[in-house]
């Protein structure tokens, strides 16, 4: 799809001994990076119970944790801890009074480690490695765009065409930005102030 947009003839391998080739393979994992750093796609979304190492903050935090490898974005730290969850499913201590509200334990990460306050924490956080069969189709447009916008220099020396496949990868981006969001939607907890809900007892470490 990138060469196409280039536009360059089609490569039979991805290590064959061509410029388009060696251009692909250096830049689709940047571009792929790019896109999966500025946005939660749902496609990409994993969850880990992370490991527990040592940590050098006690006096701010009470827990440290190693990163997963495949880290591109943070989510959360889940209101549930590993201890808490039967099979793949989380059971909630309260019913369903921590649902929507994944966003509320606080966390920080620095160098290797994230840190928190949450024993047997489990980490939501986007991958930077997702199936590629899991792409939506807008996804993988904006990505062909992107990785054209890389390569078409390389390639053809175009400095006119990097331009306008640069712009057009932009408005790919966006557009899949859009489509995810309305795959899912806001909830009404988006827009109940936090002062209200510690009022009522559903943010319990306020």
């Amino acid at each position: 799809m990138a060469l196409d947009e280039v536009p360059a003839e089609q490569i039979q391998a991805e290590d064959e001994a061509s410029i388009a080739a060696e251009a692909c393979g250096r830049s689709y994992q940047p571009s792929l990076e790019l896109l999966l750093e500025d946005f939660d796609w749902g496609f990409a979304i994993r969850r880990a119970t992370l490991a527990l190492v040592t940590t050098d903050r006690g006096n701010e935090w009470a827990y440290a944790y190693r990163l997963p490898s495949d880290l591109s974005r943070p989510r959360f730290i889940l209101p549930f801890g590993a201890d808490e969850v039967s099979s793949s499913a989380p059971v909630y201590p309260v019913a369903g009074v921590y649902r929507g509200f994944e966003g509320k334990w606080p966390f920080r990460i620095a160098g290797d480690r994230l840190y928190t306050n949450r024993e047997n924490g489990i980490f939501e956080y986007v991958t930077n490695d997702p199936e590629v069969s899991t792409f939506t189709a807008k996804f993988a447009r904006a990505l062909a765009l992107e990785l054209a916008s890389r390569i078409v220099m390389p390639i053809k020396k175009d400095r006119q065409r990097q331009g306008d496949l640069i712009k057009a990868a932009e408005v790919a981006r966006e557009r899949a930005k859009a489509d995810e969001m309305n795959r899912d939607r806001e909830t009404i907890r988006d827009f109940i102030p936090d002062t209200q809900l510690a009022r009522v007892g559903v943010i319990p470490w306020q």
